[in-house]
């Protein structure tokens, strides 16, 4: 898009050379002034497209990836009630801070955060595939036998995104979110009924009758 700009004798952004623009609220600007500028559909309007399309690669320097770490990281807090009686647990409560580089846009992300915690918390209290050791067949291969937890059980969620300038990562410094969200939360929720009960469950599901039956 530049391009087309910076070649066009029509335009305000003549001769400023590719690297003489940057892209600002839907515009093309010059950078030694700030007075000239044109928007994207004027762009390709005079030049008679009606979208550019392009693609380019990126990649970590190789000998700053054997010096940085390069994934994103983050801690996730979980709060629960269990019934004394009962041994049913609830969460009540879960905070997750993140930094994942550049965030490019934030509503995404964070919906791909507070998913991944409701997978965490459902790693930790419901799902289980159940293998018949006979065949090896799934047991409960269907959303009707498969533990999943409904809107009752997601608690109220709290997402923090901790602002990170990260230069070695990659040109734009941005991080992937797919399974940070998730990692931490299993073991959060672990840690609340254990902080709750002063049972240390070590493996998932967390059952009621693993907290029932301990001394």
């Amino acid at each position: 898009l530049a391009d087309l700009a910076t070649n066009d004798e029509q335009s305000p952004l003549f001769g400023a050379g590719n690297a003489g623009v940057i892209a600002r609220a839907g515009r093309l600007i010059r950078r030694d002034d700030e007075s000239r500028s044109e928007s994207y559909s004027e762009i390709l309007a005079r030049a008679g497209v009606t979208e550019v399309e392009a693609w380019g690669t990126g990649a970590p320097n190789p000998a700053a990836m054997e010096e940085y770490a390069m994934h994103a990281h983050g801690a996730v807090f979980a709060e629960v009630k269990v019934d004394p009686e009962l041994g049913q647990i609830r969460v009540s409560r879960m905070v997750g801070a993140f930094a994942a580089g550049r965030i490019v846009n934030p509503r995404m992300v964070q919906s791909q955060l507070f998913g991944g915690m409701i997978w965490g918390l459902s790693f930790a209290l419901h799902e289980e595939a159940v293998t018949d050791r006979r065949t090896g067949r799934i047991m409960n291969a269907n959303l009707g036998e498969y533990h999943i937890p409904v809107n009752a059980d997601v608690p109220p969620l709290d997402v923090i995104t901790v602002e990170e300038h990260d230069p070695h990562v990659n040109a734009l410094g941005i991080k992937g979110v797919g399974e940070i969200g998730i990692t931490g939360s299993a073991g959060a929720v672990a840690n609340a009924v254990w902080h709750a009960t002063g049972v240390r469950v070590r493996r998932f599901p967390i059952r009621i009758e693993e907290l029932l039956t301990q001394p």
